[in-house]
């Protein structure tokens, strides 16, 4: 004679209550405690090359911001005498202004290409921008012969 199914899972529910006991179930203000044992804790795999985190602070200090050949223009801006803005899509100075095309990171900087017009005149430059907190190297990467310029970082809030 077959047993019944509907008697069987009853039979085998009761069988694994009587296991364990009763048991406490968290109510959602007390989350269980992680699960913790051997193989609970293994490490992330490894990211593929040029897949490394993106954390805050990590890679090339930024270059956004305002900057000056000397102190005296981020305070006293006069005539050609004056910083260069760079923001996340154009960099502005004397009679120029620059539409930012694309940026790639690159080591400790950043080579980027601009659509500039200045003069009435309209250019594509390619440009590297390698920045610390309170200086900026900026090249002119198309121009083999320019040597590197060095600004410092304005932090006044003059125009």
């Amino acid at each position: 004679m077959k047993p019944h199914p509907i008697l069987s899972v009853a039979g085998l529910t009761v069988a694994l209550t009587a296991c364990d006991g009763p048991q406490r179930v968290n109510p959602p203000t007390e989350p269980a405690l992680p699960v913790q044992g051997p193989g609970t804790s293994a490490a992330p795999p490894p990211r593929p090359p040029g897949m490394e985190p993106l954390m805050r602070g990590a890679g090339a200090a930024s270059f956004i911001g305002r900057w000056a050949a000397a102190a005296d223009w981020c305070a006293n801006p006069r005539g050609d005498r004056v910083p260069i803005e760079i923001t996340t899509t154009e960099l502005r100075g004397y009679e120029n202004r620059c539409a930012i095309v694309s940026i790639d990171e690159r080591g400790m900087g950043y080579d980027a290409v601009l659509d500039c017009e200045a003069e009435g005149a309209s250019s594509r430059e390619r440009v590297r921008f390698e920045a610390t907190e309170e200086t900026l190297r900026l090249t002119w990467l198309d121009q083999g012969t320019a040597l590197p310029v060095r600004l410092i970082r304005c932090t006044s809030l003059a125009n």
